[in-house]
Protein backbone atom coordinates (compact mmCIF):
# COMPACT_ATOMS: atom_id res chain seq x y z
CA UNK A 1 0.00 0.00 0.00
CA UNK A 2 1.53 3.69 -0.24
CA UNK A 3 1.96 3.64 3.52
CA UNK A 4 4.35 0.93 3.04
CA UNK A 5 5.72 2.26 -0.08
CA UNK A 6 6.69 5.35 1.72
CA UNK A 7 8.34 3.49 4.29
CA UNK A 8 10.49 1.24 2.39
CA UNK A 9 11.26 4.63 0.41
CA UNK A 10 12.59 5.90 3.69
CA UNK A 11 14.57 2.59 4.21
CA UNK A 12 16.15 2.71 0.88
CA UNK A 13 17.00 6.20 1.11
CA UNK A 14 19.62 5.00 3.89
CA UNK A 15 19.70 1.05 3.35
CA UNK A 16 19.15 2.22 0.63
CA UNK A 17 33.45 21.28 -16.07
CA UNK A 18 35.94 19.12 -15.29
CA UNK A 19 36.62 18.59 -11.59
CA UNK A 20 39.35 20.96 -10.21
CA UNK A 21 41.97 19.14 -9.10
CA UNK A 22 41.96 19.87 -5.51
CA UNK A 23 38.14 18.10 -5.52
CA UNK A 24 40.21 15.59 -5.04
CA UNK A 25 37.56 14.11 -3.96
CA UNK A 26 37.96 12.58 -2.20
CA UNK A 27 34.30 11.66 -2.41
CA UNK A 28 33.12 9.96 -0.34
CA UNK A 29 32.79 8.75 2.26
CA UNK A 30 32.27 10.41 5.81
CA UNK A 31 32.11 13.85 7.43
CA UNK A 32 33.82 12.34 10.61
CA UNK A 33 38.02 12.72 9.96
CA UNK A 34 39.32 10.02 8.87
CA UNK A 35 41.79 9.51 11.37
CA UNK A 36 39.24 9.71 13.77
CA UNK A 37 36.48 7.30 12.31
CA UNK A 38 37.11 3.84 13.49
CA UNK A 39 36.22 2.54 9.95
CA UNK A 40 35.68 -1.27 10.84
CA UNK A 41 32.83 0.35 12.24
CA UNK A 42 31.08 2.50 9.54
CA UNK A 43 28.46 0.74 7.77
CA UNK A 44 26.97 1.87 4.85
CA UNK A 45 24.03 0.80 3.37
CA UNK A 46 24.09 1.04 -1.39
CA UNK A 47 20.74 0.90 -3.44
CA UNK A 48 21.24 -0.01 -7.08
CA UNK A 49 18.39 1.51 -8.94
CA UNK A 50 17.28 0.72 -11.96
CA UNK A 51 14.92 3.78 -13.31
CA UNK A 52 11.15 3.32 -15.44
CA UNK A 53 11.94 4.25 -19.06
CA UNK A 54 12.10 7.86 -19.69
CA UNK A 55 12.84 8.96 -16.05
CA UNK A 56 15.84 9.92 -15.49
CA UNK A 57 15.62 14.10 -15.65
CA UNK A 58 13.09 13.83 -13.70
CA UNK A 59 14.67 11.20 -10.87
CA UNK A 60 17.50 13.64 -10.33
CA UNK A 61 15.31 16.63 -9.34
CA UNK A 62 13.22 14.10 -7.17
CA UNK A 63 16.27 13.02 -5.52
CA UNK A 64 17.46 16.87 -5.07
CA UNK A 65 14.36 16.90 -3.34
CA UNK A 66 14.92 13.79 -1.00
CA UNK A 67 18.59 15.69 -0.89
CA UNK A 68 17.23 18.64 1.64
CA UNK A 69 15.70 15.41 4.26
CA UNK A 70 19.07 14.06 4.04
CA UNK A 71 21.03 17.13 5.21
CA UNK A 72 18.45 17.38 7.96
CA UNK A 73 19.45 14.15 9.35
CA UNK A 74 22.79 14.64 8.90
CA UNK A 75 22.95 17.76 10.62
CA UNK A 76 20.97 16.27 13.29
CA UNK A 77 23.29 13.23 13.44
CA UNK A 78 21.00 10.45 12.25
CA UNK A 79 23.15 9.15 9.67
CA UNK A 80 26.96 10.53 8.62
CA UNK A 81 26.60 10.81 5.08
CA UNK A 82 24.57 10.41 1.58
CA UNK A 83 25.57 9.97 -2.03
CA UNK A 84 23.57 9.76 -5.33
CA UNK A 85 25.83 8.56 -8.45
CA UNK A 86 24.87 8.56 -11.53
CA UNK A 87 26.38 5.12 -13.53
CA UNK A 88 28.27 6.04 -16.65
CA UNK A 89 27.82 3.04 -18.92
CA UNK A 90 29.93 2.78 -21.55
CA UNK A 91 30.03 0.84 -24.99
CA UNK A 92 32.27 -1.83 -23.24
CA UNK A 93 30.38 -1.76 -19.73
CA UNK A 94 26.49 -0.88 -19.26
CA UNK A 95 26.67 -1.53 -16.08
CA UNK A 96 23.28 -2.94 -14.19
CA UNK A 97 22.08 -0.15 -12.43
CA UNK A 98 21.31 3.82 -13.59
CA UNK A 99 21.97 5.08 -10.02
CA UNK A 100 23.41 4.28 -7.07
CA UNK A 101 22.78 5.37 -3.74
CA UNK A 102 24.85 5.01 -0.43
CA UNK A 103 23.48 6.13 3.01
CA UNK A 104 26.27 5.90 5.66
CA UNK A 105 26.27 5.42 9.12
CA UNK A 106 28.97 5.45 12.17
CA UNK A 107 27.56 2.50 13.66
CA UNK A 108 25.21 -0.53 13.20
CA UNK A 109 22.85 0.74 16.21
CA UNK A 110 22.49 4.29 14.34
CA UNK A 111 21.70 2.48 11.25
CA UNK A 112 19.14 -0.17 12.57
CA UNK A 113 17.72 3.06 14.15
CA UNK A 114 16.93 4.67 11.10
CA UNK A 115 15.31 1.48 9.63
CA UNK A 116 13.10 1.42 12.44
CA UNK A 117 11.29 4.26 11.52
CA UNK A 118 7.89 4.30 10.96
CA UNK A 119 6.09 5.61 7.63
CA UNK A 120 4.29 8.15 9.71
CA UNK A 121 7.50 9.25 11.00
CA UNK A 122 9.02 9.81 7.39
CA UNK A 123 5.85 11.61 6.28
CA UNK A 124 6.04 14.09 9.29
CA UNK A 125 9.96 14.46 8.00
CA UNK A 126 9.77 14.87 4.84
CA UNK A 127 7.43 18.27 5.96
CA UNK A 128 9.37 19.45 8.88
CA UNK A 129 12.76 19.28 6.31
CA UNK A 130 11.10 20.92 3.99
CA UNK A 131 9.07 23.94 5.91
CA UNK A 132 9.97 27.52 4.83
CA UNK A 133 11.99 25.93 1.83
CA UNK A 134 9.64 24.49 -0.45
CA UNK A 135 5.84 24.84 -1.47
CA UNK A 136 3.93 22.72 -0.15
CA UNK A 137 2.57 21.84 -3.72
CA UNK A 138 6.34 20.54 -4.43
CA UNK A 139 5.90 18.68 -1.17
CA UNK A 140 2.76 17.22 -1.62
CA UNK A 141 3.67 15.81 -5.10
CA UNK A 142 7.02 14.39 -4.61
CA UNK A 143 5.31 13.11 -1.27
CA UNK A 144 3.30 11.30 -3.34
CA UNK A 145 5.76 10.01 -5.80
CA UNK A 146 7.57 8.34 -3.34
CA UNK A 147 4.49 6.97 -1.62
CA UNK A 148 4.01 5.62 -5.32
CA UNK A 149 7.15 4.55 -5.66
CA UNK A 150 6.99 6.24 -9.34
CA UNK A 151 10.90 5.89 -10.32
CA UNK A 152 12.20 2.71 -9.59
CA UNK A 153 11.56 -0.28 -11.94
CA UNK A 154 14.05 -2.57 -9.75
CA UNK A 155 15.68 -2.06 -6.43
CA UNK A 156 18.71 -4.37 -5.38
CA UNK A 157 20.59 -3.60 -1.56
CA UNK A 158 23.30 -3.99 0.23
CA UNK A 159 24.27 -3.86 3.66
CA UNK A 160 27.99 -3.17 3.80
CA UNK A 161 30.52 -3.07 7.03
CA UNK A 162 33.69 -1.09 6.28
CA UNK A 163 36.77 -2.93 6.35
CA UNK A 164 39.33 -0.03 5.16
CA UNK A 165 39.92 3.28 3.67
CA UNK A 166 42.08 5.97 2.75
CA UNK A 167 41.50 9.38 1.00
CA UNK A 168 43.66 12.04 0.27
CA UNK A 169 44.32 15.14 2.48
CA UNK A 170 42.10 18.14 1.44
CA UNK A 171 39.50 15.99 0.19
CA UNK A 172 35.72 16.97 -0.29
CA UNK A 173 33.08 16.17 -1.91
CA UNK A 174 31.76 17.94 -5.54
CA UNK A 175 29.61 16.84 -8.39
CA UNK A 176 31.41 15.79 -11.15
CA UNK A 177 33.58 13.69 -8.98
CA UNK A 178 33.86 10.09 -10.91
CA UNK A 179 34.31 6.99 -9.21
CA UNK A 180 34.59 3.04 -9.36
CA UNK A 181 31.78 1.04 -8.15
CA UNK A 182 33.26 -3.05 -8.01
CA UNK A 183 31.95 -6.29 -7.11
CA UNK A 184 34.47 -8.60 -5.21
CA UNK A 185 34.43 -12.16 -4.72
CA UNK A 186 36.13 -13.50 -2.06
CA UNK A 187 38.26 -17.08 -2.80
CA UNK A 188 40.07 -17.57 0.55
CA UNK A 189 40.58 -16.65 3.44
CA UNK A 190 43.45 -13.73 2.99
CA UNK A 191 41.22 -11.76 0.75
CA UNK A 192 40.79 -9.17 3.33
CA UNK A 193 44.49 -8.91 4.45
CA UNK A 194 45.92 -8.91 0.87
CA UNK A 195 43.41 -5.80 0.02
CA UNK A 196 44.16 -4.26 3.33
CA UNK A 197 47.60 -4.86 3.94
CA UNK A 198 49.00 -5.00 0.53
CA UNK A 199 46.80 -3.38 -2.81
CA UNK A 200 45.39 -0.32 -0.30
CA UNK A 201 49.04 0.51 0.89
CA UNK A 202 50.37 0.72 -2.55
CA UNK A 203 47.42 2.58 -3.54
CA UNK A 204 47.84 5.31 -1.34
CA UNK A 205 51.68 5.40 -1.60
CA UNK A 206 51.82 5.93 -5.12
CA UNK A 207 49.16 8.11 -5.20
CA UNK A 208 46.82 6.50 -7.98
CA UNK A 209 44.30 6.42 -5.80
CA UNK A 210 42.11 9.71 -4.46
CA UNK A 211 40.12 7.67 -2.37
CA UNK A 212 39.56 3.63 -1.70
CA UNK A 213 37.26 1.87 0.75
CA UNK A 214 36.73 -2.19 1.04
CA UNK A 215 33.84 -3.37 2.41
CA UNK A 216 32.10 -6.63 3.72
CA UNK A 217 28.71 -7.70 2.50
CA UNK A 218 26.65 -8.48 5.32
CA UNK A 219 22.90 -8.36 4.36
CA UNK A 220 21.34 -8.03 0.72
CA UNK A 221 17.53 -7.64 -0.50
CA UNK A 222 16.33 -11.37 -2.20
CA UNK A 223 17.09 -9.99 -5.71
CA UNK A 224 20.61 -9.17 -5.23
CA UNK A 225 23.67 -10.89 -6.70
CA UNK A 226 25.04 -13.86 -4.41
CA UNK A 227 28.51 -14.90 -5.30
CA UNK A 228 30.02 -11.17 -4.50
CA UNK A 229 31.00 -11.21 -0.66
CA UNK A 230 32.83 -7.74 -0.66
CA UNK A 231 32.27 -4.23 -2.78
CA UNK A 232 34.85 -1.58 -3.20
CA UNK A 233 34.51 1.63 -4.55
CA UNK A 234 37.58 3.87 -5.33
CA UNK A 235 38.46 7.17 -6.84
CA UNK A 236 41.43 7.56 -9.13
CA UNK A 237 43.68 10.30 -9.66
CA UNK A 238 43.87 11.64 -13.03
CA UNK A 239 47.09 12.92 -11.92
CA UNK A 240 48.77 10.04 -10.90
CA UNK A 241 52.61 10.58 -11.33
CA UNK A 242 54.18 7.90 -14.02
CA UNK A 243 55.97 5.53 -11.25
CA UNK A 244 58.32 2.89 -13.16
CA UNK A 245 57.44 -0.03 -10.64
CA UNK A 246 60.22 -2.74 -10.51
CA UNK A 247 59.01 -5.43 -8.46
CA UNK A 248 61.15 -7.38 -6.04
CA UNK A 249 60.66 -11.40 -6.23
CA UNK A 250 58.66 -10.75 -2.66
CA UNK A 251 56.50 -8.14 -4.38
CA UNK A 252 55.90 -10.24 -7.33
CA UNK A 253 54.94 -13.14 -5.34
CA UNK A 254 52.29 -10.76 -3.29
CA UNK A 255 50.75 -9.84 -5.94
CA UNK A 256 50.53 -13.39 -7.27
CA UNK A 257 48.61 -14.90 -4.19
CA UNK A 258 46.55 -11.26 -3.62
CA UNK A 259 44.90 -11.87 -7.38
CA UNK A 260 43.98 -15.32 -6.64
CA UNK A 261 42.58 -14.19 -3.65
CA UNK A 262 39.35 -12.17 -5.05
CA UNK A 263 37.87 -12.24 -8.39
CA UNK A 264 36.28 -9.38 -9.59
CA UNK A 265 33.01 -10.05 -10.84
CA UNK A 266 31.62 -6.49 -12.44
CA UNK A 267 32.64 -2.80 -12.31
CA UNK A 268 30.81 0.32 -12.48
CA UNK A 269 32.38 3.78 -13.15
CA UNK A 270 29.97 6.18 -11.83
CA UNK A 271 29.40 10.30 -11.50
CA UNK A 272 28.25 12.05 -8.08
CA UNK A 273 24.94 13.92 -8.79
CA UNK A 274 24.10 14.93 -4.92
CA UNK A 275 25.12 14.74 -1.69
CA UNK A 276 24.70 15.45 1.67
CA UNK A 277 27.67 15.12 4.43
Amino acid sequence: NKSHSLYLRGIINHKSIKMKKLFFATIFILSLNLQAQDWSSVYRQVEEVTLNEGLDNEYVDFEEFWKTIKEKHVKEGKQIAWFVWKVLPTKENKGWADYLIYNIYANEEQMKAMSSKSSEWWENEIKVAHKGKTKRSIVKKYTQQTMDNKYREKSVIYTLKGLGAFLADGAAPEPGVNATYIGVEQLNEDYVDFENKFFAPYHKESKSRLYWELNEIVDRSENAYKPVTHIITEILNPDRPEVEWNPTFAEQMAVKYGVASRKFHGRMNMELIHFAW
